[in-house]
């Protein structure tokens, strides 16, 4: 069963802040930028030098782990102004609901739509929330207010990359490869038998996913859909979870006992990509078969 491809209009990771920029400012509209990476200042002036077009409107926020005090809590009123800028302390008790309200002070209810960038989500997201649920309320946020969600690949950290390649895709193939070297070399670090199973079985799964029928399949019944595996529903659910922290499948909400994954998030090409990468990495005898 083939996956929907992620819809390239909720937005899409970039490999830098420089194609961040460009992209920002090629859109044009409304421009909501959250910053924690930079200073508002040294991002206003990347925007306009990326020209030649720029953001009708521009509402910056720098996140700052030094700014204190109530006043910093809220977005700031837009008013009629053209560029916003203001500060808030971070983390964000409510990241969602601050992009929220910023984005509903921004737009004043015109409905033209624009970008939204986060540099850095780990930025945003409070000691024990799940990095997962921010990035979709996030993401979600910006869409239901008609705005396209941005970000980088070299400005966020594993975790929020690896959360983030679930619910976006990338802009090209420069940021494509960047996220996979990225995201491979977290897997092996942090997940060492997930990482060898799925450089070892990789094609396998990928063939069990394109055969499986279901929406919502469990690693046997994926398994199940393999002429002659190498495979066991156990190995091949290993390798699974690595696609999963690749960001090119999603597991189906919160399940008791084994993962359900969810094949509408199942891309096809990404796991191409992954393949490759992962053919070029010298085989290790310790690496589980």
């Amino acid at each position: 069963m083939l996956g929907e491809a992620v819809d390239r209009s909720v937005g899409a990771i970039h490999v830098d802040e420089a194609a961040l920029a460009s992209e920002a400012a090629g859109a044009g509209g409304v421009h909501v930028a959250l910053l924690a990476g930079r200073s508002v200042d040294a991002w206003y002036r990347a925007i306009e030098s990326a020209g030649p077009s720029s953001p009708g409107r521009s509402y910056l926020i720098g996140v700052d782990e030094t700014v204190r005090g109530g006043a910093a809590t809220a977005p700031p009123d837009a008013g009629d102004r053209q560029i916003v800028v203001g500060s808030v302390e971070a983390p964000l008790s409510d990241p969602v609901g601050y992009l929220e309200t910023a984005l509903s002070e921004a737009d004043g209810g015109s409905g033209g739509g624009g970008t939204v960038v986060v540099d850095d989500i780990g930025a945003l997201v409070p000691d024990g929330t799940g990095v997962d649920s921010v990035v979709e309320g996030l993401v979600d946020a910006a869409a239901a207010a008609g705005f396209r969600f941005h970000t980088a690949a070299a400005t966020n950290g594993d975790a929020a990359l690896s959360a983030l390649s679930r619910r976006l895709p990338t802009a090209d193939d420069e940021a494509d490869r960047a996220l996979t070297e990225r995201l491979i070399a977290h897997l092996r670090s942090s997940d060492p038998t997930n990482f060898g199973y799925l450089r070892n079985h990789w094609r396998e799964a990928r063939r069990g996913l394109t055969a499986v029928e279901m929406t919502y399949p469990q690693s046997k019944q994926i398994h199940a859909c393999i002429p002659d595996p190498e495979t066991t529903p156990r190995t091949l659910g290993a390798a699974l979870q690595g696609l999963v922290t690749l960001g090119a499948l999603d597991v189906w909400g919160d399940t008791v006992g084994a993962n359900r994954y969810d094949l509408t998030r199942y891309d096809a090409a990404r796991i191409d990509t992954i393949g490759s990468s992962l053919e070029s990495i010298a085989v290790e005898d310790e690496s589980p078969r």
